[in-house]
């Protein structure tokens, strides 16, 4: 394990702090001369990490510059691209608070699945927050998910990757949805992996998917037929993917007023149907 050693740049971050981060380049586009050093060292263009120390300067301003040769050094180890790590951390600067033992820790977890190099590392860079999970945490999920999508990799990684969520939930919650997707709508995971629907609500997913039922335009799949099949019913895209308006006008094709009656009605259902669990903050959707 390589030892890294704070150099003379640690000085020019402690004057970045103190002038809360402001390293906006002037009217000449001249990088302030603390930052071209430390590009230097990161092998990043200057006017790039500009831009991203003065996106989120109250952030940055707490992580020394340890920590961005630390992510640097390691992470470039597994491949990835500079302008990549400098993405990451415009994406989500938390990241900039992992040390190395636990960025090291979570790599190997990552890696121990067997994934495709280059896919993880384009999971990791649209979705950083991938980094924030501990080992623990990415060797207990990671199984479960997978045992949901037939123990398909890239299954998973296209899932996490539009709902990173599912690796942070509450996995009893995730679950539940998981199972109304496979049992209760009959789909198989290649009809539901490339969809937001695990980052909807479950109360979202049973009233719409009730909805379409009731106005007889969502029915039950052969039961001989692949999961995976595509089915003449509305696609989960459809049905999740859309405001409640355009779901009730050109999904269901009813008026938007019909539909907000229902879902109305079917909450107070649910309300009475499950009130030991009424309390939970995310089985409901914000909407009305």
């Amino acid at each position: 394990m390589k030892s890294f050693r704070t150099c003379h740049l640690c000085h020019c971050f402690k004057i970045i702090a103190s002038k809360n981060m402001s390293v906006s380049v002037d009217g000449s586009n001249v990088v302030p001369e603390h930052l071209s050093n430390l590009a230097k060292q990161l092998n990043v263009k200057s006017p790039v990490l500009s831009k991203v120390v003065n996106n989120h300067q109250e952030k940055l301003k707490f992580y020394p510059e340890s920590r961005w040769l630390v992510l640097f050094e390691y992470l470039t180890q597994y491949d990835f691209k500079t302008s990549e790590l400098l993405e990451m951390i415009d994406s989500n600067p938390d990241i900039l608070g992992i040390n190395r033992q636990d960025l090291q820790k979570c790599m190997i977890a990552w890696t121990n699945f067997s994934f495709d190099d280059k896919k993880l590392r384009q999971l990791i860079v649209s979705q950083p927050s991938c980094l924030l999970l501990n080992d623990k945490e990415i060797l207990s999920r990671i199984p479960k998910l997978l045992s949901y999508v037939g123990n398909k990799q890239n299954r998973l990684l296209e899932l996490i990757s539009y709902s990173p969520n599912i690796l942070f939930d509450n996995w009893k919650y995730i679950e539940s949805k998981l199972d109304y997707i496979l049992l209760n709508m009959e789909l198989g995971p290649t009809q539901f992996v490339t969809t937001s629907v695990m980052s909807s609500t479950l109360f979202d997913l049973k009233c719409r998917h009730t909805f379409l039922i009731k106005l007889g335009m969502y029915k039950p799949r052969d039961p001989k037929a692949n999961p995976n099949q595509i089915t003449g019913n509305p696609s989960l895209k459809k049905i999740i993917e859309t405001s409640d308006k355009q779901f009730a006008v050109k999904v269901a094709g009813v008026t938007a007023e019909e539909f907000f009656v229902f879902k109305k009605i079917f909450k107070k259902q649910l309300d009475e149907e499950n009130d030991e669990d009424s309390d939970e903050p995310e089985y409901y959707s914000d909407d009305d």
